[in-house]
């Protein structure tokens, strides 16, 4: 069958699948050959199907690979092997460019036919939503919740993609000292391999990912490789070369996908330089800054502001040089009637960023009083130096500030001051989320 629906491609390599199991043979060798059926079944299909297809595949090796952790083996060479011909093989769906006007697919009973995959986890899983969590082990729970109103084969390929970009990462920390010349080949791998996934489902997932700051991959590291593996992350995504979202798309529909997308973007960000602080890397936080301030993205965000506000005025003109600078300019704009933030779950998390380390969420000029520089510095996790960083986030917004009423711990207490945002000596009601 030319093309075949996604739906009987998995429901028959799934069948194929369990009765290898039954017969007893070997995990690894099932997981060979399931990689070799889904590439058999795939050959007349687009790019993004064929690595939409993947997705079982990638729920069996990880479980291959949580096995051999739990019970204290090192992993195979076939194993690792495996994972970066999946690498490969989807750098090579990737090199014909599809037309971007294609009607994506929609998956039809896409629980049910994920569920046909963990037929041996019945009883543990009760709600179909859970069947989920099992099928998408790598990417965090609100990732896999977002695919149930998102059931296109595009959506399914960008949580494959970071899967296994996510997966070959953290299992180059399997039998190697992580030293110095380590961290440096992991991070080229990282970022050479983001430039050959620049799809914008996967930066898309990528991001969310990355937003919630702790990874699932990292439970099959240490501690100290989980920090290491957190460090090569927000290398590879702040500091690699995002040119393809290209401004001439943000005006296509659907405009708020690119627009949220550097929203998310900036998020990370701002993620990635409070880490560096909070382990006081001064280098890697000043490469943060200057990757953010000299990225094009926060650029193409002020075109479209400038173009939806419907005026001449060169909007770029105040220097954002920080995540939580562009962040907070933004909520003066957007309570000024400009709708920036599509979603509120997008919106809590930007305000949740200008926020944290703030106590009452001002701005670093206004410190709390009573406390010496060296105790605010403690609480706000800040490093020697970090200082001159604040000077140059918040210069723009001098005239700018926000404050959010302080949430009391009794919840029977209602909240009385809703907080405001003052602009240019006006105070402007804050708009609370729906």
């Amino acid at each position: 069958m030319p093309d075949p629906p996604l739906e009987i491609t998995w429901f028959y390599s799934a069948v194929t699948f369990h009765s290898s199991k039954s017969a007893g043979v070997s995990k690894t060798i099932v997981a060979k050959d399931l990689f070799q059926l889904l590439i058999s079944c795939s050959g007349s299909c687009n790019g993004t199907k064929k690595i939409a297809l993947l997705a079982p595949l990638i729920y069996v090796l990880y479980d291959i690979v949580c096995e051999f952790s739990r019970i204290g083996l090192c992993l195979t060479s076939e194993i690792r092997e495996l994972v970066e011909k999946i690498v490969d093989y989807i750098c090579l769906c990737l090199v014909v460019p599809e037309n971007g006007n294609v009607i994506d697919e929609d998956i039809v009973c896409f629980e049910e036919l994920a569920g046909v995959w963990m037929v041996d986890l019945v009883g543990k899983c009760a709600k179909l939503d859970e069947n989920l969590g099992v099928f998408f082990p790598i990417v965090s729970a609100e990732v896999h919740k977002g695919q149930k109103s998102r059931r296109g084969i595009r959506d399914l390929a960008g949580i494959v993609m970071c899967e296994v970009f996510l997966l070959a990462l953290s299992l180059k920390f399997n039998r190697r000292f992580v030293n110095e010349e380590f961290q440096k080949d992991a991070r080229n791998w990282a970022i050479q391999t983001l430039k050959q996934f620049q799809n914008i489902e996967f930066l898309d997932m990528l991001l969310r990912i990355l937003s919630k700051k702790k990874l699932v991959v990292t439970a099959l590291l240490s501690s100290e490789d989980a920090v290491v593996l957190q460090k090569l992350l927000y290398d590879a995504v702040i500091l690699v070369d995002h040119s393809f979202l290209s401004s001439g798309r943000w005006f296509q529909p659907p405009e708020s996908y690119f627009r949220n997308l550097v929203l998310l973007w900036s998020l990370v960000a701002d993620n990635a330089i409070q880490f560096a602080r909070e382990i006081c890397d001064q280098d890697r936080l000043t490469a943060y800054v200057n990757a953010f301030s000299e990225s094009q993205l926060p650029s193409e965000l002020l075109k479209w502001v400038s173009v939806r506000a419907g005026t001449e005025e060169n909007l770029s003109n105040p220097k954002l040089m920080t995540p939580k600078a562009l962040i907070k300019w933004l909520f003066v704009l957007e309570d000024q009637g400009l709708w920036v933030f599509d979603h509120d779950k997008l919106k809590f998390d930007a305000k949740a960023a200008i926020c944290i380390s703030r106590p009452d969420c001002f701005l670093p000029e206004v410190q709390p009083r009573g406390w010496t520089d060296e105790e605010r510095e403690h609480r706000e996790g800040k490093c020697i130096g970090d200082d001159e960083m604040d000077d140059s986030l918040d210069k723009t917004f001098s005239n700018a500030y926000l404050c959010k009423d302080k949430l009391s711990i009794d919840s029977s207490r209602k909240r009385k001051d809703l907080g405001c945002v003052w602009y240019e000596g006006k105070c402007f009601p804050w708009k609370m989320f729906s």
